[in-house]
C-alpha cells in the first residue's frame, strides 16, 4: 500500500504519462500540455483532461493493461455507434501499447446533476430524448450484426442473467450484510434467480446500452451524449427502457415514469405493427417488471460490491433506493415467493435500520 506521500507521487507520475502520450499524439513538448484528473465511476478506467496551448481539450481514458485497439470493445462499439449516427464522444486516436485512448471532451454535465435545477417541462424533454436515443440503439440491432460487432456477439442469455442475480446475492447478504442464509432459502432464491434469467433470456433480443442511466447521460451544448457503451451487447427490449426509469441515481415522479413508457410503445407500434396490438402492449409492461426487478437487484449488488470489497462508499446511498423500488416491482409482480419473504424478513428490516441510523446522524 502507499503512503499519503507515495499516493501524490503515483499520481504524479500517471499524470506525467498522460501528459506525454497527449504530447505525442498532438506533436507537443509535454511542458504544454495540462491535465486535470477526472473523477472516476465504477471502473478500472481512469480518466483524464488534457489542455492544449490553444485552450482546446480533450479526455484521455486510460486502461489498467495495454489492448488491441482492433479488437477493443470500446474501439468496436464506438465505431458502430457512430456509424448508426449515435451521439457519443468521438474517438481521436487509441495507443494499445500506452494503455490508452484520446476522446472528444463533452464536458462535465451528467444528466443525473443536470435534474435537480430542470423544470418538469424540461425533465420531460429530456426523458423523451433519452427515450429516442433507446429507441435509435435498438434500430441499429441489424447494423451491429452486419458489421460483426462485439456487441452483436454478445447477449443477456440465461447465464448472464442469472449470473448477475448471483453476484446480487453473494454482494449484498455474504459480503455487505454479512449473514449466511439457511440452505433452503439460498435454494428456493437460486431457483427463482434462474425463473427470472430463462425469462428474459427467451424474449427476442435488440441492440441494448447495457448500462443505460442518468449518470451515463451527458449534455454537451444542448445535447445529449451516450457515454460507457463499450459493454452493448443483445437483450430483451426492456432492457435499456428499465434501465433508465428505475435508475436509482434519481427520483422520476410516477406519472412521468408513466408517460414515458406509453411513449416508447407508441414509438415502438409506428414502425413495427407487431407492437400495436394491446396483447403485445400488455405483454411488454410485464417484461419490463421483470426486467426493472433483474436490474435493479443487479445494480444493488453492484453497489454492495464497491462499498464491501472495494472500500468505495460513494454508492452506499443508493443501495436502499435501488431495493425500495426493486420491492415496489415484486409486489406488482406477485411471483417470487422466496423473494417476496427475503425482502420481508431480511431486507426491509435492514432498510428501516439504514434509516433510523440516518435520521441519528441527521440530528447530530
Amino acid at each position: 500500500m502507499f503512503d499519503q506521500g507515495e499516493r501524490n507521487e503515483h499520481a504524479h507520475g500517471i499524470e506525467d504519462t498522460v501528459r506525454a502520450y497527449a504530447a505525442h499524439v498532438f506533436g507537443l513538448e509535454p511542458h504544454a500540455v495540462r491535465v486535470e484528473r477526472l473523477a472516476g465511476d465504477a471502473s478500472v478506467r481512469q480518466y483524464f483532461r488534457v489542455r492544449l496551448p490553444d485552450e482546446s481539450h480533450y479526455v484521455v481514458a486510460r486502461y489498467p493493461e495495454p489492448f488491441d485497439p482492433a479488437t477493443h470493445p470500446y474501439c468496436d462499439v464506438t465505431a458502430l455507434f457512430l456509424k448508426a449516427g449515435l451521439p457519443v464522444p468521438k474517438l481521436f486516436d487509441a495507443d494499445g501499447e500506452r494503455a490508452m485512448m484520446l476522446l472528444e471532451d463533452l464536458g462535465d454535465i451528467r444528466l443525473q446533476d443536470w435534474l435537480p435545477a430542470a423544470r418538469p417541462e424540461e425533465r420531460r424533454a429530456i426523458y423523451r430524448e433519452a427515450v429516442r436515443l433507446i429507441l435509435r440503439i435498438q434500430e441499429a440491432t441489424r447494423l451491429a450484426k452486419e458489421c460483426g460487432s462485439v456487441a452483436a456477439r454478445l447477449t443477456f442469455d440465461v447465464e448472464k442473467l442469472d449470473w448477475e442475480l448471483r453476484f446480487f446475492f453473494t454482494n449484498f447478504f455474504e459480503k455487505h450484510l454479512g449473514l449466511s442464509l439457511e440452505l433452503e432459502r439460498v435454494e428456493r432464491l437460486h431457483a427463482e434467480f434462474l425463473e427470472i434469467a430463462t425469462e428474459l433470456a427467451a424474449i427476442p433480443r435488440v441492440l441494448t446500452h447495457r448500462d443505460f442511466h442518468s449518470r451515463n447521460l451527458m449534455l454537451y451544448r444542448d445535447w445529449l451524449y451516450i457515454i460507457d457503451h463499450q459493454d452493448a451487447r443483445l437483450g430483451p427490449p426492456s432492457y435499456d427502457l428499465a434501465s433508465l426509469l428505475g435508475d436509482p441515481y434519481v427520483e422520476l415522479e410516477d406519472a412521468l415514469v408513466e408517460e414515458l413508457i406509453e411513449f416508447f410503445l407508441k414509438e415502438k407500434a409506428r414502425v413495427d405493427v407487431g407492437w400495436r396490438s394491446a396483447k403485445r402492449r400488455a405483454t411488454f409492461r410485464q417484461e419490463l417488471d421483470l426486467m426493472s426487478l433483474q436490474r435493479l437487484l443487479k445494480a444493488t449488488g453492484t453497489y454492495a460490491y464497491q462499498a464491501a470489497v472495494l472500500g468505495n462508499l460513494v454508492y452506499m446511498p443508493y443501495i436502499p433506493r435501488a431495493l425500495q423500488r426493486a420491492a415496489r416491482v415484486l409486489f406488482r409482480l406477485r411471483r417470487f415467493p422466496a423473494l417476496h419473504e427475503t425482502f420481508e424478513e431480511i431486507i426491509a428490516p435492514a432498510l428501516l435500520e439504514w434509516e433510523r441510523v440516518a435520521a441519528e446522524a441527521d440530528r447530530q
